[in-house]
């Protein structure tokens, strides 16, 4: 790579993960790269300061990562006086929505963010880090098993300036907590105090297995409430379908 110097986007696509911190490694030999894609075949064995050492690169501002397995180490700290310059961050591999608040420390420059696989919390983190996203203006999710709860937590403490989020939720069942996403007072509450700019929301939850008339009458229940003055004062518009599965 020492060789390569004016290369400003670097495309690793289906790479075998063995190799991929020994390129990582040397990223720092490439002073002007600006666009970064790392995907992988398979699960990675050694991931060890890989997000810390992408994060110093200089001058970097599009990063896009799909590495299984690849966590943020317990040794990460919120970051204090060491920042990237991303602005474009998507992370496809597996996240838990307690580590990402430790990533975004080091984003503040970050405009736009899509997690691909965000998962419930593996710790529960009761303090509240100073982190400002002032420029953070689009979100893309899809969650997995994160309930309302926390999610409310990540949306009041990072997510205020936000103009467009766009969220996924699959469930396989039809029980309380999975019908805590279609509460449409507590998304109007949310949207009202901490999503002031919050211009385009596109929510997309699926059921599996929503079979029975009692579930379908309780779910369309839940939905016709988003038919409010506030829904269509912001012009959001929900719609429901039902697919059989063979």
């Amino acid at each position: 790579m020492k060789n390569l110097t004016q290369l400003t986007t670097l495309i690793l696509n289906n790479i075998e993960s063995n190799y991929i911190e020994q390129i990582v490694n040397h990223l720092s030999s490439l002073p002007v790269l600006s666009s970064l894609i790392i995907i992988s075949i398979n699960t990675i064995k050694n991931h060890k300061n890989i997000y810390y050492k992408i994060f110093r690169l200089p001058i970097l501002k599009y990063c896009q990562l799909l590495i299984e397995l690849l966590q943020c180490p317990k040794s990460l700290p919120v970051a204090t006086n060491e920042f990237s310059t991303i602005e474009h961050l998507i992370i496809n591999h597996e996240i838990s929505i307690d580590q990402l608040p430790i990533l975004l420390s080091y984003v503040p420059q970050l405009r736009r963010l899509s997690i691909g696989n965000l998962k419930k919390p593996k710790i529960n983190r009761t303090e509240r880090d100073s982190i400002s996203l002032n420029y953070l203006t689009y979100i893309s999710l899809k969650l997995h098993n994160v309930n309302f709860d926390d999610f409310e937590i990540l949306v009041t403490n990072y997510f205020r300036q936000i103009q467009v989020l766009t969220i996924a939720i699959q469930y396989i069942g039809f029980y309380d907590n999975s019908t805590q996403y279609l509460n449409a007072d507590r998304w109007e509450q949310l949207i009202s105090i901490h999503m002031l700019n919050l211009r385009v929301f596109d929510f997309q939850l699926s059921y599996r297995g929503l079979d029975s008339n009692d579930e379908r009458q309780a779910f369309e229940t839940l939905i016709n409430k988003f038919n409010s003055t506030f829904w269509i004062e912001h012009q959001w518009f929900f719609d429901h379908h039902y697919h059989q599965i063979t």
